[in-house]
């Protein structure tokens, strides 16, 4: 009789010791699949400096890259601890400065393309943690952007006397069959579309990060991407924001 009653208390003793504990283990195991699936929000904005490559077009003497501004939101799914997807919608500029013919000459052109975009990117990060709630985070994805607006600022000097004129941007809704103009000449296909490079830190609420933007779009109206003479964006950003 006392060696069965020995066998029921030390069989009591020993569930109450590992329920807590199995019951603990899967509460930490419920907590980080719910953490893993957090979804949070945030603000953005900064500094660009964009540029258009052109690719065989003997008319353009110079080309230099013009300073912008890009600001919008984003959402970040966590699908596991150090893994995220990242959509956004942000309002950036992009354009380059061009010059056709020799500025110390009689006849040439000066023009500063200035288009404004509404863009889309998904981007997927990886964040690895460093100390306290400073995390490092590096990840890329696709993006496709809507000309909105914009300004073409042209100066120059036509048989050595000076002009100067600012007009808006003309977008082309229809690809191919668009205006044939030039980039230079304000003119530009709407719908552009690339692939995004981010890196930067999470600190506690707040981020910092530089992205590049790759556009592989052929953005010369009355052109397919298949043609030599190619306009394409390319936009270089530095980015503070706010974690909501």
């Amino acid at each position: 009789m006392k060696n069965k009653l020995s066998i029921l208390i030390a069989s009591v003793v020993t569930l109450s010791a590992v329920l807590p504990q199995s019951s603990n283990a899967q509460s930490s195991g419920e907590d980080k699949r719910e953490a893993a699936f957090k979804l949070k929000g945030g603000v953005k904005g900064g500094m660009n400096i964009a540029n258009i490559t052109i690719d065989n077009d003997g008319n353009v003497n110079d080309k230099r890259a013009i300073a912008s501004y890009n600001v919008g939101f984003y959402a970040d799914l966590a699908l596991l601890p150090v893994f995220s997807i990242q959509p956004g919608l942000f309002l950036t500029g992009k354009g380059s400065k061009f010059t056709i013919g020799d500025e110390g000459s009689a006849n040439y052109t000066r023009v500063t393309a200035r288009p404004l975009y509404l863009e889309l990117p998904v981007n997927v990060v990886v964040k690895l943690p460093l100390f306290n709630k400073v995390r490092l985070f590096f990840g890329a994805g696709p993006y496709v952007a809507m000309g909105i607006a914009g300004k073409n600022t042209v100066d120059g000097r036509l048989v050595g006397v000076s002009y100067s004129n600012d007009e808006n941007i003309k977008f082309s809704n229809d690809g191919l069959n668009g205006n044939n103009g030039s980039a230079y000449e304000g003119n530009f296909k709407r719908f552009d579309a690339g692939f995004n490079f981010i890196g930067g830190l999470e600190i506690s609420h707040f981020t910092l990060n530089a992205n590049y933007g790759y556009g592989v779009v052929n953005i010369k109206p009355g052109s397919s991407n298949g043609v030599d003479n190619k306009y394409q964006n390319r936009v270089a950003s530095i980015q503070v924001g706010f974690i909501l």
